[in-house]
């Protein structure tokens, strides 16, 4: 049985009630996608110890110019990573001209987890701080 809450949430409240399903909502596939989406991105390749390539480049290592490797790194990172999406296909966005030191990705994919086809789309964007943020 799945639930909407995560493993550690039901540890604290094991009483809580709550209806329980076999399938969730793709509302809430979405939001759990979405929440591992801007925890990835804000991890670099080597951070994690059992996974060396979990993440993204750090931008020091790209530059900011070198659009199309960043892309193709997250986009390779999702496709290994987020098995909830198929179709994955993630596309460099030109910079705003009120702020052009902002990196921006769109991301679009299908819930492999969803019985219908429900594409999904997520804007991602990066600033001098170094921090993504990303957002349905």
């Amino acid at each position: 049985m799945s639930s909407n809450r995560g493993l550690f949430d039901r540890l604290r409240e094991p009483d809580r009630p709550e209806q329980r399903s076999v399938h969730q909502r793709t509302e809430d596939i979405a939001d759990s996608v979405l929440n591992h989406l801007r925890r990835m991105l804000n991890v670099r390749h080597g951070d994690a110890p059992a996974t060396p390539d979990y993440g993204i480049p750090a931008l020091e290592a790209q530059h900011i110019s070198a659009s199309e490797e960043m892309r193709r790194a997250i986009e390779e990172s999702i496709r290994i990573y987020e098995p909830r999406l198929d179709g994955v296909r993630v596309r460099y966005l030109t910079p705003d001209e009120n702020e052009p030191l902002k990196v921006r990705y769109e991301i679009a994919a299908r819930l492999a987890t969803s019985e219908e086809s429900v594409r999904v789309q997520f804007q991602s964007e990066v600033d001098a701080t170094g921090v993504w943020r990303v957002r349905a």
